[in-house]
């Protein structure tokens, strides 16, 4: 189970980081267009494409490690 913690505190770190540049990115996005409000297509799609990739990608993650983690679960009850 050690592996599977360690996946995890990973894929917390990874996103955490991930979200501080997708916030970054829109943080300086606004000053390098020249403009004080964003448009509200900007703001949509500036929201929903990064969140919809990171559900995604958590999806797969997850499902890998409740694999993983049932399997080793398995290995250590047939020992």
């Amino acid at each position: 189970m050690i592996r599977v913690r360690r996946l995890s505190i990973l894929f917390a770190v990874a996103s955490a980081i991930y979200w501080e540049g997708i916030a970054w990115f829109w943080s300086i996005i606004n000053p390098i267009a020249g403009i004080d409000a964003a448009p509200y297509w900007m703001v949509m799609l500036a929201n929903s494409v990064p969140a919809s990739l990171y559900a995604v990608f958590t999806l797969v993650f997850c499902h890998w490690l409740a694999r993983r983690a049932v399997k080793q679960v398995l290995e250590r009850s047939g020992q």
